[in-house]
């Protein structure tokens, strides 16, 4: 139980440290996952074999933790010198190096307990996942905020070091004491290369499922660290349990072979089952919490309520996967001389069909769409289960045939029935509810969104993306559910984002966006006499979706000046390129998995390394779903490496931070004659600002009050990731910051001296 732990922290670990390195792609963390996986098959092949010839079971159990262990140790050391180029694919090789040896721990913990191997190796798969469940949440939840990802790999290590230990204490326990009652023939047997296919493609189909469900639930549950780890977390508790019901109890003695049919039956029938009712899940998960009360008044509770909407959408599926892996051990029929072997290369065909599994579903995603994803692996598992029993019944041909043709009936009558999901209730980010609504039923909670249009859906391989029409004309773009660009109340601060620092430096030439979203903040700074507009954007969908926003951007995706990038930015800040006069950065909301890391003070000094000397960092950061204290930390790490801080309010709950290493001088003169520019003016008459004055006076607050909000304290970093793990909590509570309001420039005849506005009254540039 504890290996598995450890096993499952080491894997979440690995792939919040590997997106550091390869950036935050779906594509990089499959990567990191196939290369887990690849691992685990290749030590369960190869160190199978190995344990049977050695004398002592426990004893080569004992070395294998031990072995994790000083991997584990080794890890952080390793990561920290890698770096951005070449070197970084020696992670990778460290990842595999370590999984082989987890690999090997199974197999060969089966052949030191003897007995039946049904039973022992659904027991000890069975704690394995167990544990593995009880590591996800540790990670989750608790190691890497309190101590971070490198303080996490040590944990993960003391554990792989005691289970050793206490293996090398049992190791002189004689064989017989592990000793169960002697194996029985299976009452069917089927050829080996139906065993290992069927496991096989069941993993496949298994981690495609995983790829889906994590999609679909983001939709629902919102896409924070939390919520991914919950999702694993059910994922791996129905294995578990369904596991040790296949090596216990009346389950047990019944023919492994048509089991194995039946258990791959029912994962895909609970599937297709399942399926008509996705898209009435926002509805359940507002009546879990406002009607039955778990999840209103304490972040914990909510995360339980997140918790029990995992369980029970992954829980019949996952818990007929669980099931498939000891009754293909007992096909497999090993004996006591290759018991480690047999059971190597079961687990070996399963865990390649996983890495496999972790692929497809990706590249499948786009595609299919989640619905289809999980519709198809529903089929692939009854094909499975079918082949199975087909196998499993030798002497009922009549009717193995009329099930087979009544079963391929029924499925395609299914298909021709089933109805397709209302996309507009799961991208509505009912996530983001917070109070009950007069609501009578599902159907009334549903008749909410009967008036919204949607131009844009597409389950892209980052994200799900949609583009949302209200009444009255507004369109929201959304990314997973929350909304990132709008047409509404938005527009003012992407327009702002990229009016403001291009007339603060009006001689800027070459900028860089970092976030696409509606391509309006890109349209904003194309209004300038810019010589080129890199830009940044790891979702291609949301490209797309921008089209239709052409109007508000002023077409920027046309413009030749763009240079449009898909990619992590961290990525493509690492690399050399050219410097920069300007950078934008205008993520998502801090407490969505992965948007922290562009808050980070390691991004921050790989922007400020890309600046030239006169150059300005500005960075969006909003005001609602945070407290006090978050926000300090996110301008204490800005001003680590922008001293020089000046604080916007471009509208009531977003925030505009202009940083640069030197202070700012602005030419009001260069200034003024930039903001008569009728491309300029036009786009700021859409957001009310008539004059310059009216654009200076946003600012609130000079660089000494931007220090004084900051105050002393940690910063957030990629090793430490403050922001990630604590804003899902401010988002729940829905805080407000104080900090903005208490320290308005603006409001004291003293301090306000310090902004640009009195300087502008001042050198009679306005007169002029």
């Amino acid at each position: 139980m504890f290996s598995g732990a450890a096993g499952l922290i080491y894997e979440v670990v690995w792939a919040r440290w590997l997106a550091l390195l390869f950036g935050s792609t779906a594509l990089a963390q499959t990567l990191v996952l196939a290369s887990f996986l690849g691992g685990l098959c290749a030590g369960s092949a190869r160190l199978g074999r190995r344990c049977d010839r050695d004398p002592s079971a426990l004893m080569f159990y004992a070395r294998l933790e031990w072995l994790v262990a000083a991997l584990g140790l080794a890890a952080p050391l390793l990561l920290i010198r890698v770096g951005h180029g070449p070197a970084r694919w020696l992670a990778v090789a460290a990842i595999a190096a370590q999984a082989f040896f987890m690999g090997g721990t199974i197999p060969s913990l089966c052949r030191a307990a003897g007995g039946q191997v049904q039973i022992e190796v659904g027991r000890i798969y069975s704690a394995n996942s167990a544990g593995a469940v009880l590591g996800c949440l540790l990670a989750g939840f608790w190691l890497i905020p309190a101590a971070g990802l490198a303080g996490t790999f040590a944990a993960a290590a003391g554990l792989n070091a005691l289970v050793g230990l206490a293996a090398w204490a049992l190791r002189r326990r004689a064989p017989a004491a592990f000793a169960g009652v002697p194996e029985a023939e299976p009452a069917t047997v089927l050829p080996l290369s139906l065993v290992y296919g069927a496991i096989f493609l069941s993993g496949l189909v298994a981690l495609a499922y995983e790829v889906a469900w994590t999609r679909f639930l983001a939709l629902i549950l919102g896409s924070s660290v939390y919520s991914f780890a919950e999702m694993l977390a059910a994922f791996i508790t129905g294995i578990s349990v369904g596991s040790f019901l296949a090596s216990s109890g009346p389950l047990r003695r019944l023919d492994p072979a048509r089991l194995l049919g039946l258990a791959e039956l029912g994962a895909g029938a609970s599937v297709l089952a399942l399926l008509p009712f996705f898209d009435h899940l926002p509805y359940w998960f507002y009546v879990l919490r406002f009607h039955f009360g778990i999840g209103t008044s304490e972040f914990y509770d909510f995360e339980t309520a997140k918790c029990l909407v995992c369980m029970a959408l992954l829980l019949v599926p996952t818990l007929c996967l669980g099931m498939t892996l000891p009754l293909a051990v007992r096909l497999a029929q090993p004996g006591d001389g290759e018991r480690g072997r047999r059971v190597g290369a079961v687990f070996a065909a399963n865990t390649a069909g996983n890495v496999l599994g972790a692929f497809a579903g990706l590249l499948l995603l786009p595609w299919l769409r989640v619905e289809g994803v999980l519709f198809w692996g529903a089929a692939a598992h009854w094909l499975i289960g079918v082949a199975v029993l087909w196998r499993a019944w030798p002497r009922a041909a009549r009717l193995r045939r009329a099930l087979a043709l009544a079963g391929a009936a029924a499925f395609f009558c299914y298909r021709a029935w089933l109805p397709g999901w209302d996309l507009r209730v799961l991208s509505n980010g009912s996530f983001r509810i917070k109070s009950r609504l007069p609501l009578s039923g599902d159907a009334q909670f549903r008749g909410l969104f009967s008036k919204v249009g949607m131009p844009f859906y597409r389950d892209d391989r980052e994200a799900t993306v949609s583009v949302m029409q209200y009444p009255g004309g507004i369109m929201s773009l959304r990314v997973n559910g929350k909304a990132d660009a709008s047409t509404g109340p938005d527009m003012r601060t992407q327009i702002l984002l990229g009016e403001i620092p291009l007339l603060l430096r009006p001689q800027a030439r070459r900028a860089l966006l970092v976030g696409w979203g509606s391509g309006m903040t890109a349209g904003s700074l194309l209004r300038h006499p810019v010589e080129r507009l890199d830009a940044v954007e790891l979702i291609p969908a949301v490209v797309e979706a921008s089209r239709l926003f052409s109007r508000e951007n002023w077409d920027a995706l046309a413009d030749a000046r763009l240079n449009l990038r898909i990619e992590d930015a961290k990525t493509f800040l690492a690399r050399p390129g050219p410097s920069y006069d300007l950078i934008v950065s205008e993520p998502s909301n801090t407490w969505m998995a992965g948007v922290g890391d562009l808050f980070s003070e390691e991004f921050y000094r790989q922007a400020r390394a890309r600046l030239s000397s006169a150059g300005l960092m500005v960075q969006w950061l909003q005001t609602y779903e945070m407290n006090d204290a978050l926000f300090a930390t996110a301008l204490r790490t800005f001003r680590s490496s922008f001293p020089h801080t000046t604080v916007w309010r471009v509208h009531d709950y977003d925030i505009m931070l202009v940083g640069s290493q030197e202070p700012l001088e602005p030419d009001f003169g260069a200034m003024s004659r930039e903001f008569l520019r009728p491309e300029v003016r036009r786009d700021l008459n859409r957001v009310g600002i008539k004059d310059l004055p009216a654009l200076l006076a946003l600012q609130s607050a000079g660089a000494a009050t931007a220090g004084a909000m900051a105050g002393a304290g940690p910063l957030n970093g990629e090793l430490r990731p403050i922001l990630e793990y604590e804003a899902p909590k401010t988002f729940f509570s829905n805080e407000d910051v104080s900090l903005i309001a208490a320290h308005d420039d603006r409001l004291d005849p003293v301090r306000r001296r310090a902004l640009l506005l009195e300087d502008f009254l001042k050198s009679g540039a306005w007169a002029r």
